[in-house]
């Protein structure tokens, strides 16, 4: 009896021992897996995501992953080097370390997030391309508070080298849409799948920047110490209900006078401007085209002023085809090699004042071909040519290789 009691007790301190056992294992290994938990969570929000190719509301993939990226710290960017052969000239030919943009964003939380483009250009030059915060409701209505991209034209939002196929941007877009254009403002805007519309108020441009041959680039303020007793609104609306298609248009209007008067008088310099434009995409071939209208008044009292006669009214357009070739020549490599034509017409002195002479040779017509070649989804090499022509008669052509990167 006593041997069976003993036998007893021992069986249950063993069980009771081996039950504390078991708990306490079980307890270390739900502590093991917590560890592990934030270990993945520190590596996420640690880690620099991979760049995938997919755009928040209107904007380049690099500049977009900040959005699709974990929340804490995101870096991206994208660089452009490149090489001039100007034919049958005096102007010297170049290469140039173009750009090296680096995209620093930080997402608060999910609705909130910061974004930032630092724009280091020709080695030595920088300055800020846009910094603001997002603060993001749903699909029909955000808002944007800070300095940022203007919505108007197919480049300024899509400015990355692996939108645009030629070496550099399309003129059109830097001569009367000036893009890089950015300034300081608040944007509403929508982030829906099938359309995109942006309504924004920013500072306006400041007349004394303004130039013959380049119409309002140089008024650009870019929100740095910006004059802002003139505010300009801007417009924008882009349907993408279909695959492959984003077509739309936008307009912008403001007063550049900055508070300067002339000869007792306010000036405004109204600068009206809107685009149409398309881009649409269906298996290896590709269409883009835009075009634009611009007004200015008072051109007369800012012609006098700056020394320069300024448009009264400018246009340009252009139309662009490519065809992705790659397929036919291997089709077990990932590659790209789209091969592509471009006409674009734009003149920066339409019109011009009463009183006023335009030269001829602001009115530009280029035909540009080339081809770019993808070893990478983010990384372009290109080459280009372009066959030019003013009003005045054929000015030099230009050979261009360029290489390109986002990440």
């Amino acid at each position: 009896m006593k041997k069976l009691l003993a036998a007893t007790l021992a069986g249950a301190t063993l069980s009771t021992f081996s039950m504390a056992q078991t708990e306490d294992v079980k307890l270390l290994q739900e502590q093991i897996q917590e560890l592990v938990d934030e270990i993945e969570k520190l590596k996420e929000q640690t880690a620099i995501p991979e760049l995938y190719q997919k755009s928040f509301a209107g904007l380049g993939y690099a500049a977009s992953k900040v959005y699709f990226s974990p929340q804490g710290l995101s870096i991206g960017g994208y660089g452009e080097i490149i090489y001039q052969n100007w034919q049958s000239s005096t102007k010297k030919d170049m290469t140039d370390t173009y750009r090296f943009i680096p995209y620093i964003g930080y997402k608060f939380i999910d609705n909130i997030i910061l974004n930032s483009e630092i724009e280091f250009e020709h080695v030595d030059e920088a300055k800020i391309e846009f910094l603001y915060i997002d603060f993001l409701f749903n699909d029909y209505f955000n808002i944007r508070l800070g300095n940022q991209l203007i919505p108007v034209g197919l480049t300024n939002l899509l400015h990355e080298p692996v939108f645009f196929m030629s070496v550099n941007r399309p003129e059109v877009e830097t001569k009367i849409i000036p893009s890089t254009w950015n300034e300081n403002g608040i944007k509403i805007f929508s982030t829906h799948e099938s359309f995109i519309y942006y309504f924004a108020v920013v500072n306006g441009f400041y007349y004394k920047g303004f130039s013959s041959g380049s119409w309002v680039r140089g008024g650009r303020q870019g929100g740095g110490k910006a004059y802002a007793e003139d505010f300009g609104v801007v417009g924008r609306f882009d349907y993408t209900g279909i695959d492959g298609l984003m077509a739309g248009i936008s307009a912008y209007r403001g007063n550049s006078g900055q508070g300067d008067t002339y000869n007792g008088d306010k000036i405004d310099g109204t600068v009206s401007m809107y685009d149409v434009h398309l881009k649409y995409s269906w298996k290896n071939f590709e269409v883009a085209g835009l075009y634009v209208k611009g007004y200015l008044s008072d051109a007369d009292k800012i012609s006098t002023t700056v020394g320069e006669t300024i448009g009264k009214e400018v246009y340009g357009y252009y139309l662009r085809v490519s065809y992705d070739i790659w397929s036919h020549i291997d089709k077990e490599l990932n590659f790209r090699l789209p091969v592509f034509a471009r006409y674009e017409e734009y003149d920066t002195q339409q019109k011009v004042a009463d009183g006023f002479l335009k030269n001829p040779e602001n009115k530009k017509k280029i035909w540009t071909i080339g081809l770019n070649f993808y070893p990478h989804p983010n990384v372009v090499l290109k080459a280009d040519y372009q066959f030019r022509k003013n009003g005045n008669g054929d000015e030099p052509d230009v050979f261009e290789l360029g290489m390109g990167f986002i990440f």
